[in-house]
């Protein structure tokens, strides 16, 4: 894989018309972050200090979650209780622009997993089931009618909840069939007859050791895959064995993909979710089983590198197969490597700031306003004018030095933490992408002339402005030496 499939994939991802079906369990995954400081004084357990709470998608929401971060339109067909944790639900596919066929149970609750954290540790959760309440005819008649020629790939999220009834994989995997839609299906628990003539199911290597036994036969995990897959009409199994990466069973060949080792691992939950939902999204695209098992690997090491449930980002994507700039340099980054630090950091209660410019001759004027300008943040990021973007702006004859010369020259500064390259006449885009929790320039402009101090209010943030030391300028040094 490099970067020209990426490209490719990008553009058929783009352009087709289809959607992703996902049905299955829905559940609420809300996250509790805080700090021990004592031990409670009522029992020898630790206190944690609450400072923020989190909501997300879990289970099925998480793989539609996923697969419409790719760019691609998802449909998700759940049910969840007429309470306020489903609502909380319903707001959060409304924000990811998740369609959805929804069914209210009157008398149910919505699944809903609490986790406990402290410094990135999961110290407890706290669950709360569904009550398995059945689907009348009427509902599974409205699944029913879901699926159609409009739909390219069904992936079935099996989280052992109760939605997925052995009826109604039957009816879904039947119905799929005459539209020649593969089902991919994320199993639960010991009924392999569930999941019969499925075109993949994805367990996990404790899940595939769990529908080996249920058979009750050989005791060699592989051997017994393989009368699996003949028994019950699967094409395909494909088992995730962490740290050792893919397994890939069929009918007349094994394959393993070994992992692709991530920089830290800080949470695997979710990690199954990506994983089917990036197959998915390949197989959407046109690509055969192969390459959707090859970036379902790369997805997976960079997804268990944040904390709790989340889904993966193309832009974490792009980064993998575009090399930054300047590799060598750990400042000059990629916009999916910057997101996921600065992500990481506002967790932490750093406070993220961003200035741009071009910065073609760098001078003392530039430094003293980088080293005024990371006094107000814990890390200040510089948005970087490309030399395409300078010539927009400044003409053919700018700039002077090229952009990985300048780029090499200010990531020497200890006041930069971060350097992004920027082709457009503005950074507004960079703005809205990253959040900066303080948006600095010099105080040559007013703050309503800022680029980006209109959206800044949106989450919050704040507009600083600079005082620059006067008669420091590259346009007057370039003067100066084409005078002599």
């Amino acid at each position: 894989m490099n970067n020209s499939f990426y490209k490719e994939l990008f553009l058929k991802l783009k352009s087709s018309k289809k959607e992703i079906l996902v049905i299955g369990d829905l559940m609420l995954d809300r996250y509790l972050h805080g700090n021990i400081t004592r031990i409670s004084p009522e029992a020898p357990v630790p206190i944690i200090k609450i400072d923020h709470e989190e909501n997300k998608l879990g289970g099925s929401g998480n793989v539609a979650n996923n697969i419409s971060n790719y760019g691609i339109r998802a449909r998700l067909i759940s049910s969840i209780g007429n309470d306020n944790n489903g609502k909380i639900l319903i707001s959060l596919l409304k924000e990811k622009k998740i369609s959805t066929t929804l069914i209210f149970k009157k008398n149910d609750q919505t699944t809903t997993k609490i986790r406990s954290i402290a410094s990135n540790q999961q110290l407890i959760r706290q669950d709360y089931d569904c009550q398995n309440i059945a689907l009348s005819d009427n509902d599974i008649n409205k699944i029913m009618n879901s699926i159609s020629e409009k739909i390219s790939v069904i992936v079935l999220s099996d989280y052992a909840k109760g939605f997925l009834t052995n009826q109604l994989c039957k009816k879904i995997i039947q119905r799929a069939e005459k539209f020649n839609i593969p089902v991919i299906v994320d199993p639960k628990g010991n009924d392999v007859k569930k999941y019969e003539g499925s075109y993949a199911i994805t367990p996990n290597k404790k899940e595939a050791i769990e529908l080996s036994m249920s058979e009750n036969i050989k005791c060699d995990l592989e051997a017994n895959l393989k009368i699996i897959l003949k028994k019950y009409h699967i094409k395909n199994i494909i088992m995730t064995d962490g740290k050792n990466g893919i397994q890939q069973f069929s009918k007349n060949q094994f394959k393993h993909y070994p992992a692709n080792s991530p920089k830290q691992v800080f949470d695997v939950s979710g990690a199954g979710d990506t994983v089917i939902g990036t197959i998915a999204a390949v197989l959407h695209a046109g690509y055969d089983l192969e390459s959707s098992i090859k970036l379902a690997n790369i997805a997976a090491s960079m997804v268990i590198q944040k904390v709790g449930t989340e889904a993966i980002q193309l832009e974490e994507l792009e980064s993998y197969f575009t090399k930054s700039i300047g590799a060598n340099n750990e400042k000059i980054m990629k916009i999916g490597d910057l997101k996921f630090l600065t992500d990481k950091l506002k967790k932490g209660n750093k406070i993220i700031g961003f200035t741009n410019g071009c910065f073609d001759i760098l001078h003392s004027g530039h430094v003293s306003y980088l080293e005024e300008a990371k006094k107000k943040v814990d890390f200040l990021i510089l948005g970087l004018n490309t030399d395409y973007s300078i010539k927009r702006i400044k003409g053919d004859d700018r700039p002077v030095v090229d952009e990985l010369n300048r780029a090499k020259v200010l990531s020497g500064l200890s006041s930069i933490d971060a350097i992004i390259f920027f082709d457009e006449k503005t950074p507004l885009k960079l703005i809205t992408s990253i959040k900066p929790d303080a948006l600095i320039k010099g105080s040559d402009y007013k703050i309503n002339e800022v680029i980006g101090s209109k959206e800044m209010n949106q989450w919050g943030g704040k507009v600083f402005l600079i005082d620059l030391i006067p008669g420091q300028s590259s346009s007057k040094i370039i003067k100066k030496i084409n005078k002599k």
